[in-house]
């Protein structure tokens, strides 16, 4: 630490020594910088700070009712694309920015817009400082004051005019909808009226073919039992005109009421007396088909015996119910005809059925997709009007200038007393440096140490230079000759500053 102390003490002396050279320099070049300074043309800065509110009452009571875009990111995109070209145009025309500079040239306004324009600020509290430098204090006033009449513009209508080209677009995808679905209305009616054999409104074509067979299968047993109460009709009345006695008479379906009457009074006895009033209900009744059977049987036998011709027999109850189970097995007939003819008549189509319903699948398919989205659309719709209402009645941003413009009436650069402070620096240190570089070229040795380093040998002793009064005299002069041209610099210094001040 010793040594590096008395190494820089050394220098010290050696660049005193070359002193006469710091004033001069410096002298050069504070007046060369302060003139230069002086020559730098003014620059006026005017500013504004505007304060953006995202959030809305309404955000919330309006949640699902309306569509309300990304505040937040339509202002992030605002800011990126304020300083644009077309945005610049638009501020030097409406702020006569050619007029008040003198030029006509757009690219030349643009790129002075864009070199000194600035907006920074909102990453966090939505806070934008707006501020433009200039020569003219009018020029940075009106520019200032433009663009924050386009920030506050851009802000509360783009947003509307955004939700009236989605409105319009909107409607014009329900023209399109609409258009789309009425012809594949018109094309549904259309195969169905082609296809009406293939398609039924109560189902597939196969269930209806499994329905018809049903249907035939039913209608032939039918017809089968009917056939067989025919046949046993023709034979009870065979037999009856060979008997006498009447005992071949059998009503069938009086027969069948008396079996199922009897079962019933069998069920009934098992759970009640005789005394019970459905039993005696029942025996009465039983009884008074038994006396039926008795009388038909007997009217039967007279007419047999009596020898019965055609219009008699035709009068005859047996005959009555062969005539009726004829005329039934005969409808039963012509039943199950139409059945077969309808069964063959589908089995022939059954090859076709697959492609047309396949066919009539996609149709109603794509019918259902378009007006599911025809729906959707409307509900979109009345969402659009919803929020045009909200954007057009509400401002859904809040634009707050908390510092408006104002026409600047001192200029905000050059700051002159900072740079002539700095050209002093640089002058006594220009003089300062050159003194210490002749000092390294044109060295002296200062201090025994530093000679026994530069010979290797030891020093045994100094001669000391006697000052006479003559030279002390002299040293006090050159000193208050460096102390006055110092202080004339520093004096210098303070009146250009006070000029600076002054304006």
């Amino acid at each position: 630490m010793e040594k590096i102390y008395q190494e820089v003490l050394q220098q010290a002396r050696a660049t005193w020594r070359k002193r006469w050279w710091i004033i001069p320099i410096a002298w050069l070049i504070c007046l060369t910088g302060w003139a230069y300074i002086q020559t730098i043309p003014d620059t006026y800065q005017s500013s504004a700070r505007v304060y953006v509110n995202t959030q809305s009452v309404l955000d919330p009571l309006l949640r699902g009712m309306t569509v309300r875009p990304d505040t937040e990111q339509r202002l992030r995109m605002m800011t990126r694309t304020l300083l644009s070209r077309d945005n610049l145009e638009r501020i030097a025309e409406a702020s006569d920015l050619g007029v008040l500079t003198g030029s006509d040239n757009i690219d030349s306004q643009v790129g002075v817009l864009r070199s000194r324009l600035s907006l920074d600020g909102g990453q966090r509290d939505n806070i934008y400082n707006i501020s433009f430098r200039h020569g003219d204090p009018e020029v940075a006033h009106r520019v200032v004051q433009e663009t924050v009449n386009l920030f506050m513009e851009r802000g509360l209508g783009d947003s509307r005019l955004d939700l009236t080209s989605s409105r319009q677009f909107i409607e014009r995808q329900l023209e399109n909808y609409e258009r789309q679905l009425e012809e594949k209305e018109a094309e549904i009616e259309q195969f169905k009226r082609d296809n009406a054999a293939y398609l039924s409104a109560g189902g597939s074509f196969y269930n209806r073919l499994e329905q018809a067979k049903e249907r035939l299968e039913q209608a032939r047993l039918e017809h089968r039992e009917v056939q067989r109460r025919v046949n046993t009709f023709a034979q009870r009345i065979r037999e009856g005109g060979t008997s006498a006695d009447g005992l071949g008479y059998e009503n069938p379906e009086l027969k069948q009421r008396i079996s199922r009457l009897e079962s019933e009074l069998d069920t009934l006895r098992q759970r009640y007396t005789d005394e019970h009033p459905d039993v005696k209900s029942a025996r009465r009744v039983l009884d008074e088909l038994r006396t039926q059977m008795a009388e038909e049987a007997e009217q039967f036998a007279a007419s047999g015996a009596d020898g019965l011709d055609g219009a008699s027999q035709s009068q005859h109850p047996l005959q009555m119910a062969l005539a009726e189970a004829q005329s039934r097995a005969a409808a039963l007939e012509t039943r199950v005809e139409e059945f077969e003819d309808r069964v063959a008549r589908l089995e022939a189509q059954v090859d076709r059925v697959p492609a047309v319903e396949s066919e009539f699948t996609s149709l109603t398919r794509n019918y259902d997709v378009l007006k599911n989205s025809y729906r959707q659309l409307l509900s979109t719709r009345e969402r659009a009007i919803m929020s045009g209402e909200v954007e057009t009645q509400t401002d859904s941003v809040d634009f707050r200038v908390l510092e408006p413009p104002r026409l600047p009436s001192n200029p905000a650069s050059p700051n002159r007393p900072a740079l002539a402070s700095m050209v002093l620096i640089l002058g006594l240190g220009a003089g300062g440096g050159f003194a210490f570089l002749l000092a390294q070229l044109r060295g002296t040795v200062n201090s025994n140490s530093q000679l026994a380093e530069l010979t290797g040998r030891p020093v045994l002793g100094q001669v000391s230079r006697v000052r006479t009064p003559i030279r002390r005299r002299r040293r006090m002069l050159e000193l208050l000759v460096f102390a006055t041209a110092t202080g004339s610099l520093l004096v210098a210094f303070f009146v250009v500053v006070g000029v600076y001040f002054s304006g």
